[in-house]
């Protein structure tokens, strides 16, 4: 994309689907504001129930997380909301369910539902009113009985990546949220965003729209994952969605004990694999079998996923090819870039603390595989990649939670120094993030 078409629609984050056509915003929307008042009493809370436990395992989260586009005219129940919420973004025992990638975390949820605008307030677990009024077709793209709008506040942190990759792990909670209660939602965005049609406050930037409601076709997912692989098959851990996102923790201190191959396996394929689940709902715009365990802008899926340890750093191939419409077999192994340990040398371009990690994961952008039908690789776009970055580095730290090991997400410093490491020309490759894992 250029810059003139930037007023354009860019965008729909969708999970491993062909985009369908996408709405644009008419400027009319934004004189419509003033039909709607602020409601004399901002601010009062409205308590949500205690969430629910989500009992689904992690890896069947993973498997079964799908984008659904067409959703029935019944009411998102309080309880299901409350729990969603907190998944999506709630306090824990150590923090948050997600990961502070620049140590603030600065996204804010609204939530718009018929009668109002409401923030999720994740303190207190409670909706927050913010304006009067059913503002919910100024930002869909998709009709559903609530709209989760997640922004940015420029007040808590002023790193646009950070708080991309922040949205991004908070889309992934909503997404593994809403199918375990049995609702759907997708992932969306345009630019300017539909949000700048409900008055965001200026320190809000809005990036991603999230419909929310019960699908109109019920999911149907068949088991057949028809792996060829020298890779160890995937399989469910007993660590359910609630406990992991509860007890997920950053370390940065690790044992030197290496990780199993199973373990390998797992953590890279929550990374950006496929699902060992075919897709046999009957969704008349969504012709995708099997789908991935993040969204992606356009379908793209223009990440390298590469593996450091202390014996080898490789390419983790999940499939053969980037969009399953057929429900080809799974193809997956780890292609050798040297035999060396470089751990040492990823930390000197990251953060100390990781070279201590027998698992480092380095999801690295293709920025020539942005620009199939629609160029996406300018950097004022960069946000919307940082966003998939930061879905595929909370999966891992949910795997790694469920299976008894500890993560983190430290930034890249030197993107030259990872691209050469992985003999990567970094004209044409951005290396987002360092993820390591390992027993603390």
């Amino acid at each position: 994309m250029n810059g003139k078409t930037m007023g354009l629609v860019v965008v729909g984050l969708l999970v491993a689907t062909l985009l369908p056509p996408v709405l644009g915003v008419s400027s009319a929307s934004f004189s419509l504001i003033a039909s709607h008042r602020i409601s004399d009493s901002v601010g009062v809370a409205m308590d949500l129930p205690p969430p629910e436990n989500l009992d689904l395992a992690v890896e069947e989260a993973l498997a079964r997380r799908m984008s659904i586009r067409e959703f029935t005219s019944e009411a998102v129940s309080d309880q299901d909301l409350g729990t969603l919420l907190w998944a999506a973004y709630g306090l824990t025992d150590g923090g948050r369910t997600v990961n502070p990638v620049d140590g603030h975390h600065a996204a804010v949820i609204y939530v718009l539902r018929q009668d109002a605008i409401y923030r999720y307030d994740p303190v207190n677990h409670s909706l927050v009113l913010y304006r009067e009024g059913d503002y919910r077709h100024r930002v869909a793209q998709y009709t559903a009985p609530v709209q989760l709008g997640l922004t940015w506040d420029l007040t808590v942190s002023t790193d646009e990546n950070a708080s991309a990759a922040e949205i991004g792990a908070i889309g992934q909670n909503i997404q593994f949220a809403a199918n375990a209660l049995n609702l759907g939602t997708v992932v969306t965005a345009e630019i300017p965003s539909r949000l700048d049609n409900i008055g965001l406050p200026p320190h809000h930037k809005g990036r991603i729209v999230m419909p929310l409601g019960h699908p109109l076709h019920p999911y149907a997912f068949v088991d057949r994952p028809l792996w060829i692989s020298f890779l160890p098959r995937i399989s469910a851990s007993d660590g359910p969605l609630t406990a992991a996102l509860g007890e997920r923790s950053e370390a940065t201190s690790w044992s030197s004990t290496p990780l199993s191959r199973e373990e390998v396996s797992h953590l890279l394929w929550a990374a950006y694999g496929y699902s060992y689940y075919l897709d046999k709902s009957e969704q008349g715009n969504n012709p995708v079998k099997r789908h991935r365990t993040v969204p992606s802008a356009h379908g793209y899926y223009p990440f390298h996923i590469y593996a450091v340890t202390a014996d080898h750093t490789c390419r983790y191939f999940g499939n053969v090819v980037p969009i399953d419409l057929w429900g080809l077999p799974i193809v997956t192994f780890l292609w050798p870039i040297c035999r060396d340990d470089n751990r040492e040398a990823v930390s000197d371009a990251s953060a100390p603390y990781v070279s201590r990690a027998p698992l480092l994961i380095i999801p690295v952008l293709s920025i020539q595989k942005t620009v199939s039908w629609d160029d996406l690789s300018a950097l004022r776009l960069r946000w919307i990649w940082t966003y998939e970055a930061g879905a595929a580095a909370h999966n891992v730290l949910l795997e790694a939670t469920a299976r008894g090991l500890a993560g983190n997400v430290a930034p890249v410093t030197d993107r030259e120094a990872i691209c050469s490491l992985l003999h990567l020309d970094p004209e044409h490759y951005d290396p987002m993030m360092v993820i390591p894992v390992g027993y603390a």
